[in-house]
């Protein structure tokens, strides 16, 4: 919690600098997300487990959905606050003749935090901008089993959460078409990770390397954003 405060005051006082040009943007994406902690688990079960498991999802990358809202201090800088969420997983299954089983790992992710951006050419038209992004990164993870044998069904659910922080470097294409604004970037995402930790009980999951479970969203961004000058 005060993270997120901490985040709300520096945009606030941010916006006190200058309202010469707001603008808010609704962005969609794709990202890569490493995960290796995550795939280590994966393996891990699929190595202990008697039951010959395949791998059809080892945390693919996905979708990501956010927006932001920036306030122009200069005449080729902004500052402002965004907020994105993103979602992969793992799934091991297995099924025969006498039933089947699988070992889902299901993860998705909001983080929120403040923003700086600059233009780096003279264009007015297709500006450039080097951007930076800040964030609070807070995860929730769903770990499943399942195995269904005749008639018996034997499950097992472990939720967990983690809180993460991000840094994201980039660059940004946009072009302005009064009143919108579209725009294109790709960035290169940095976490520093929190333990996994089940919610009702406090249980750390390790991996094989002797290391506490994390998740990493560390990975490429790649975004398209419409949005509106305010």
């Amino acid at each position: 919690m005060k993270g997120y405060l901490i985040l709300l005051l520096f945009f606030l006082f941010s916006t006190a600098f200058a309202q010469e040009s707001n603008s808010l943007l609704f962005r969609v994406g794709v990202g890569t997300y490493s995960m290796k902690s995550q795939k280590l688990l994966q393996q891990d079960f699929n190595r202990d487990s008697r039951i010959p498991f395949r791998a059809v999802h080892s945390f693919p990358p996905y979708m990501t959905f956010g927006g932001s809202f920036g306030v122009k201090i200069s005449e080729r800088a902004s500052v402002g606050l965004w907020a994105e969420y993103a979602s992969t997983g793992g799934r091991l299954s297995y099924s025969d003749y006498s039933g089947h089983a699988k070992i889902d790992q299901v993860l998705n992710s909001f983080q929120i935090g403040p923003f700086a951006q600059y233009r780096i050419n003279k264009s007015i038209d297709w500006p450039v901008y080097v951007t930076m992004h800040a964030s609070l990164v807070r995860t929730n993870q769903k770990l499943t089993s399942e195995i269904e044998v005749g008639a018996t069904i034997d499950k097992e659910n472990f939720t967990m959460k983690s809180t993460n922080y991000g840094l994201r470097p980039g660059i940004m294409l946009t072009r302005d078409l009064h009143p919108f604004t579209f725009q294109a970037g790709l960035g290169a995402e940095l976490q520093f990770h929190g333990d996994m930790n089940v919610k009702s009980n406090n249980i750390i999951f390790t991996t094989s390397d002797g290391k506490n479970l994390v998740s990493q969203w560390d990975g490429l961004r790649l975004t398209l954003g419409i949005g509106f000058k305010l």
